[in-house]
């Protein structure tokens, strides 16, 4: 696991002797964790034509549609109003 420490200015940074390794175990701690929690529940396939993440939906109501508004969303909205002019 990344060891956190703070550096001489102050920042704090994780260093690991084997980072590759050290950050496949952040992912399957992190995994692992998502799994177990009532949180799997709400993760979603991103609605976006062109792509394929998932993504957990921490929205109140558990409606969010896109992996991001920025990307996916923006270009779904920006489809919907071509398609209708």
């Amino acid at each position: 696991m990344p060891v956190p420490a703070l550096d001489a200015a102050g920042r704090l940074r994780h260093h690991a002797a084997e980072p590759v390794t050290a950050m496949l175990a952040v992912l399957a701690r992190d995994a692992l964790d998502l799994v177990a929690s009532t949180a799997l529940a709400r993760v979603r396939a991103c609605a976006g034509d062109r792509c394929g993440a998932l993504f957990l939906d921490t929205s109140r109501p558990g409606t969010r549609r896109w992996c991001s508004m920025n990307t996916c969303g923006n270009r779904a909205k920006k489809d919907a109003l071509h398609a209708r002019d």
